[in-house]
């Protein structure tokens, strides 16, 4: 029977990932946080309604996703927006989609389950990062013009807006809070969530 939920995962690459915490953490820190962070996203979002695919045109996020068994799409596009524009072209059959950022600390099973329930029950459900990014979008009504890239939550309400689309905005910590600066990592650090105690640096 054909899964009915779309997760797109779009990682750009493993050689200098979230190179925004190079003064707090080394780059093979980073590298191994980046793997366990989408390792966890898989995890939560496991589902046998769900398809997860992760989408990068990196050769060594590629060879990750084999070694753990993570389905993984080369869009062979460059550029975040026009990878996701063309995964989400090329997997319209699906009833209901999300887009979510691999750096999302504190998603847990519940919290996936959550965003499931929105996404088939709303048009659109988005979040903001505070810095006005989109962690996490999707919804049961079908959407491909991303503008992902500074300031892409209001860029992306404002389309919704111009297409006459009902959205609905959610400000679930869990949803919002990238790790993505220095101070993002130290709240993380006192506010550990459960995977994180199996992380090897």
């Amino acid at each position: 029977m054909k899964k009915s939920f779309l997760i797109g995962i779009p990682v750009r690459d493993f050689e200098n990932p979230m190179s925004r915490l190079s003064e707090v953490l080394s780059k093979d820190q980073r590298i191994s946080l980046s793997k366990s962070l989408l390792l966890n996203l898989v995890d939560v979002f496991q589902d046998e309604n769900n398809d997860i695919y992760v989408v990068s045109n990196n050769p060594k996020v590629k060879e990750f996703c084999n070694d753990h068994s993570i389905n993984n799409i080369e869009t062979g596009e460059n550029g975040l927006n026009e990878e996701i524009k063309k995964f989400i072209n090329e997997n319209r059959t699906y009833k209901n989609w999300t887009i979510v950022h691999s750096d999302l600390p504190y998603l847990t099973k519940h919290f996936a389950r959550v965003w499931i329930t929105l996404c088939t029950s709303k048009d659109i459900v988005i979040a903001a990062s505070k810095d006005h990014g989109t962690p996490i979008f999707g919804g049961s009504k079908f959407f491909n013009d991303f503008l992902y890239g500074k300031n892409s939550f209001n860029k992306h309400i404002n389309k919704l807006q111009k297409q006459n689309t009902e959205y609905e905005r959610i400000f679930h910590k869990e949803f919002t809070f990238e790790l993505d600066d220095a101070d993002d990592y130290l709240e993380f650090l006192r506010h550990k969530p459960r995977w994180y105690k199996n992380i090897k640096y």
